[in-house]
Parts: C-alpha cells; structure tokens; sequence
C-alpha cells in the first residue's frame, strides 16, 4: 500500500506548530525586553493578541502556501521564506488593530522587536528541525526500496533524477536492464547501483528481495509494460511509471514528482499520511496498554511456564516483515524447547493446505501429554495470551495491532510471487483471517485471498471493526491451536 503524500499546508503542520510557538515567545520576549527595569505585567489585549496571531499565521498558511517545497530550501531561499512570511502576518495583526481601534495600545517597541525575533527565531527553528527530518527519512531502515527498470543508455540520467534531492524517502537497489547478462559482457556500466539481467533474474530477485516500489522508465512495448505492471501490482508492490506508455486499468493511479522525474504512481490501495499516522498512534497508544497487560500475564504465566517446561519464558523467532524485512517476533513459549526439530517430523501431519503449519493436538504444545486441550500451553494459545509479548513488537514498530501474520523465513522462502501480496503492509498481531475462524481455515491460498481483501479495502474504520471482532474471538477462546 502506498503512502498518497498529503496537500502542501496539511503536510507541514510540524513546521505550522513550530512557526507559531516562535512567534508567540517572539511576542513575549518583545514585551519583556521594553519593560525591563519596570514593574510590569502582561495585559488582557496582549493575550489576546497572542491568540490573534496564531489564528493569522494559520490563515495565512492555508492562503499562501508559504511551506511547499520547504524541506528542499537552502539557506538563502529559507531565511527569504521566513521574512515573508512572518511580515505578512504582522501586517494582518496591525491591520486587525487598526480595525478594532485598539492599535495606540500596541507598543511600537513590541511590534518591531517582536517582528525581527519572530524572522531569526522561525528562520533557526526551520532549519533544526529540516535537519531533524532529513536525518530520520534519509535513515536507511526508514526508506523503501526501489529497483529501477530502463535502459543502459539512461542508467546515469534517470539515477541522477531519482536521487536530484537531498531529501528522498527511497533508494535505488537495483536496477534491471531487459538483456541477457552475456549480452552485454561488452558494455561496462559504470555505476554503485547492482544490474539485474534477463527476466527470469529479475522475478527471482524480487521474490528473494525486499522490494517497496518499481519505477518503469521504458519497456519494449505496452504488452510488455502492461505485463511487468501486473506482475508487480499483484504482489503489492507500488508501480512508477514513466511518462510513456500506459498499461491499461492502473489501480488507484495518479501523477507525482519523484525527485526531478515525473511519473504515473499506482498502488493495489493508498492511504494518507494522516491515514497511517493515525494508525501508528492508536498502535502506539494499544502497544502502551497492551504491555501493561502483559506485565500483568507475565506475574502468573512466567512461573507456570518454568515449572513445565524448563527454560527461557519467551519465545523468539525470525519473522518476515513488510515486503521482505525480516525481525523477531516475541511470544510466550506454550511449546518445549525441542517444538522446531520435532516438527520436521510433524510436517506429514500437516492440517493446512500450502505454507503454513497447522495440526490438531500439537504434541510440542507444553502439557499436551495431559490430553487434548489440557496444559499451561493449550491454555495461553487458546486465550490468545501467548500473542501479548508481541506489543513489543507493535511499539518498536516492526508490526501494527491490524495487519496480516508474518510468516517464518522458511515459509517465505517457498511464497509463490502472488503470496508477497500479504507482506505488502506491515504485519499485525491479528487480521482478517484470523476473525474469519482462523482455526478453521486450512487453504493457505484462501488465507492470501482474504488478506489480499483486507489491503485492497483497508481504512481506519475496517481496522476498528477487525479489532472489536478479534476481542469477540479472544473472549470465546477461539485463539490458535
């Protein structure tokens, strides 16, 4: 799924916020510095000239559009900017006192002084937290991966498009060139970028790979193109497109800039900025309350665990993230120690259909020898508990409380190029299989049907929905078996 960029004066609400703070103590430093050696306090019109000013700079920003392109700015553009800015609004607030009949009452002194603190303290506060930005995005573990497709002759141009910008939140990691590797043993590319050759190597690569975003530059032919597009758009992954030739029916397309290319972007879904951020913070907030309950299991569990299995009292596996990145998930341990040999064993037994490892009375479940359903282990998997370390994961921001199962490596090394589709947002602690009756299903190709359904229609409101449900199932006991 695809981060749709938000509009300019909705995008920059952090340097809105920032803005106004600084004209506020610009304000207030004003008044201080022309009263001091006085006995002095800060009067009722002031106040509420503070709350104008707000009110101004906020209207000025939705008219004006003072922000667009701010990340890009040097120096010299941004100081510029912030003189604009800032005397636009001082001006509305002379005007505004003019228009009250209360100007005689706004000191000179507080007006220019607070005007020129305003433009150094907005100016140096930009600029910071610019820096704050371009060093969290341009973090490798913080941008997508893109693999460019074009030709040897436009490697160096269309790179140094993609790249034109110090502030970018992709990177090339490779690029496919449409020619067999002995083919082209006589051209040298010179560049820091790996070259795939041939088609066969470029869909193996992006099965093995983390891969976020495709950009088409050029293609033989629009069959060509439209095949590529499909192929990548059916595995969740987002298609940039040249401004070429089109494939026919591009879902959810739409045209932006990348760096100093222009392209058509479409994506099996999109979704705001403010769409994801929201996400994040309820994942956050539910992380936050999710670990107390955790803390809470932890004081009755951890002991039950011990006594019946000796060992650690957490589990820790390699899952695979959003589009290939691997990272460690965390459980309580409900199997022995010995549960990942004997299911080699097991794997005959087999209830599930495809890549996915499911078997009634799991014998490496810990206390299964008591009977079906019985033990510490069947416990805290049929109530779910063991799922609660996992809010850790969900904090660090590995996973969200909505998303579809990572699978383990082994699983993901075995995905047909249709089953990456599931791994195209980040995974969840539960889903929509999981409330569909998880413990029923055993078609891992209907588990990928009904995730698929869950990215292409997702929205805030079906991941309400999801998380009322996944509580019905968690209170009816109808966790994992």
């Amino acid at each position: 799924m695809y981060r749709k960029k938000n509009s300019e004066w909705l995008k920059h609400l952090d340097f809105e916020l920032l803005d106004i703070i600084c004209m506020e103590i610009a304000f207030m430093l004003a008044y201080v510095l022309r009263h001091v050696g006085h006995e002095y306090y800060f009067p009722r019109m002031y106040m509420r000239l503070c709350i104008v000013l707000g009110v101004i700079d906020i209207a000025v920003l939705f008219f004006t559009n003072n922000y667009k392109g701010i990340i890009q700015r040097n120096k010299w553009q941004e100081i510029i900017a912030t003189a604009k800015h800032i005397t636009i609004v001082q001006v509305l607030l002379l005007i505004y006192e003019y228009m009250t009949q209360e100007a005689y009452l706004l000191s000179r002194t507080v007006f220019l002084v607070s005007w020129g603190c305003a433009i150094v303290l907005c100016f140096f506060s930009r600029c910071a937290w610019k820096k704050v930005i371009r060093r969290r995005v341009m973090a490798e573990k913080n941008q997508s991966s893109m693999l460019l497709i074009t030709t040897e002759d436009r490697i160096v141009e269309l790179t140094a498009k993609l790249r034109h910008k110090d502030y970018r939140d992709y990177k090339i990691s490779a690029i496919y060139i449409e020619r067999e590797l002995a083919d082209a043993k006589d051209n040298i590319i010179e560049t820091d970028i790996p070259i795939i050759y041939g088609k066969n190597s470029l869909l193996e690569y992006v099965r093995q790979n983390v891969v976020d975003d495709v950009f088409i530059d050029v293609c033989n032919s629009k069959e060509q193109l439209t095949e590529l597009s499909d192929i990548f758009l059916q595995m969740g992954i987002v298609v940039h497109i040249g401004m070429g030739y089109l494939p026919d029916n591009l879902p959810n397309a739409f045209i932006e800039k990348m760096g100093e290319a222009d392209a058509i972007t479409a994506s099996i879904n999109t979704a705001t900025g403010w769409q994801l951020s929201i996400k994040r913070i309820t994942d956050i907030i539910g992380a936050i309350v999710g670990l107390m309950i955790t803390a809470i299991a932890f004081i009755f569990v951890a002991p039950a665990i011990k006594i019946a299995s000796p060992g650690p009292v957490f589990f820790k596996q390699k899952r695979v993230g959003k589009n290939g990145r691997v990272f460690y998930i965390y459980k309580f341990r409900s199997m022995y120690m010995d549960a990942e040999e004997r299911k080699k064993d097991l794997m005959k037994k087999n209830e599930m259909q495809g890549l996915m490892f499911k078997m009634e009375n799991d014998p490496r479940i810990i206390g299964s020898e008591k009977g079906p359903g019985k033990g510490i282990g069947n416990f805290i998997r049929e109530t779910s508990i063991d799922e609660l370390p996992q809010f850790w994961n969900i904090l660090k921001g590995d996973m969200s409380l909505i998303g579809t199962r990572p699978p383990t490596v082994n699983e993901y090394e075995q995905y047909d190029l249709h089953h990456k589709i599931r791994l195209s947002m980040k995974p969840g602690l539960t889903g929509m299989w999981q409330v569909s009756g998880r413990s029923d299903i055993t078609d891992f190709e209907e588990v990928v049907r009904l995730d698929t359904e869950y990215i292409e229609n997702w929205s805030i409101g079906m991941d309400i929905r999801i998380l009322f449900k996944t509580i019905q199932v968690v209170l009816g006991k109808k966790g994992s078996k």
